[in-house]
Formats: C-alpha cells, structure tokens, sequence
C-alpha cells in the first residue's frame, strides 16, 4: 500500500501529525497508433482455447504468436471489480463471438490467480483465453496499471492491486487500432466501436495488398 506521509518520529501522535501527501501520477493508457509492447505469457499461465498453439505445454506465447491468425484484442480485467468485472465478463463474452467474424482473436489479461480464472472459466464456460499477468506487468506496459495511479484509491470497495478496464484492437504490424480504458468505471462498453476499428483496418489491408497484387 502507498504510504501517504513521510516517516513520522517516535512517540508522535499518528493523527495529529503533519501529512505529507504524496502526488499521484495519472496512468498513460497506450494510444490508436503507438505500436503494442513486446509480451509473453507462459502456457502454464493461460487458461482456455488453444487452437492456435503447439501442442508443447512448456511453449512460451509471445503476443506475435496471436497476431498470427489476424487481429487481436487485448482485454484487462479482474474479478477484484467485484460486481463491475461481472457485468464487464459477460460483455467480453457477447464480444469475442462478433471478434471471432471479423477473423480476429481475444485475449482477456488479468493479475488474478489460476485457481480464480479456472473457477470463471468453468463457471461461465468462457470460449477465450485468460492470461495470467503477474504483478500487473503487461498492464504496466500497456499503461493501465501504476502504483502511482491505483484502482482502490478512487474506486470504492476495490482494495486489491487491478489494472483499469481497458482494452486495445492490434492489428498483424503490432498498430493499436482502438485504445479504450474506463478509469471511472462508469463509461459504455464500446464494442460496436471497437469493431469498427478492425473492419476499418481491414479494409485498408485489403486494398493495400490488391493494389501490390494487381
């Protein structure tokens, strides 16, 4: 937890000392147009579908391994949100079938334990993969986790260590196409816009690689 005073001397009452408050540095969400951070994310930390993997249960997963196949969206989440994370699963979950149309993939990213995603996993069937991200550290690179900017100090009822709801469409070169984070926990789920950003995306490499075809 961060501590919001400096070292206080012995014998001092706590209350009435004087606080050094410390300034909280706002989190730097990844924009449209800055390329993804280079991941990886060990098998043994994922949960869920593998249709795109080698069948090696040691094999480390690099974030070009899902850009393979087409786009990917990248989903932070964590059932630390308590009532919101529900509400936000089941609308990742709507999503991933109408991703899945446009030939593109979702991984959901969250610093939950194994034994927490395998209990959502079974519990609500889920056809993604969830990747364990330990510390928050693919969060931190995608700018969506800071111990200067915590969920729990502006969220109520949050005390665990959480990224924001964030998510991110990456096309095959690594582009952001779509940045999305809900700091306030509070803003519309922006699925219709997000896809618009794949078709979008799309098209452009579909006109791309026919003019170099034709």
């Amino acid at each position: 937890m961060i501590a919001f005073f400096d070292t206080v001397h012995e014998d001092t009452d706590l209350y009435s000392a004087p606080q050094v408050f410390r300034k909280l540095t706002p989190i730097a969400p990844l924009q449209a147009g800055e390329k993804a951070p280079l991941f990886a994310v060990h098998r043994q930390r994922t949960i869920g579908q593998y249709s795109i993997w080698q069948s090696d249960y040691s094999k480390t997963v690099h974030v070009h391994d899902w850009l393979q196949t087409g786009p990917l969206v990248i989903a932070f989440f964590s059932a630390g949100w308590n009532g919101y994370g529900k509400t936000y699963l089941q609308k990742l979950t709507r999503l991933y079938a109408r991703i899945r149309e446009t030939g593109g993939n979702l991984l959901v990213v969250s610093p939950d334990s194994l034994d927490s995603i395998q209990t959502l996993v079974n519990q609500h069937d889920l056809p993604f993969t969830i990747a364990q991200d330990v510390d928050n550290q693919i969060a931190a690179k995608f700018g969506v986790y800071s111990t200067d900017d915590p969920v729990w100090n502006l969220i109520a009822g949050i005390t665990e260590d959480v990224p924001y709801p964030a998510l991110f469409a990456v096309s095959t070169d690594r582009r952001i196409q779509f940045s999305y984070v809900d700091k306030n926990f509070t803003e519309e789920f922006p699925a219709n816009e997000l896809l618009n950003s794949i078709d979008e995306q799309q098209a452009v490499e579909l006109a791309f690689y026919g003019r170099k075809a034709a």
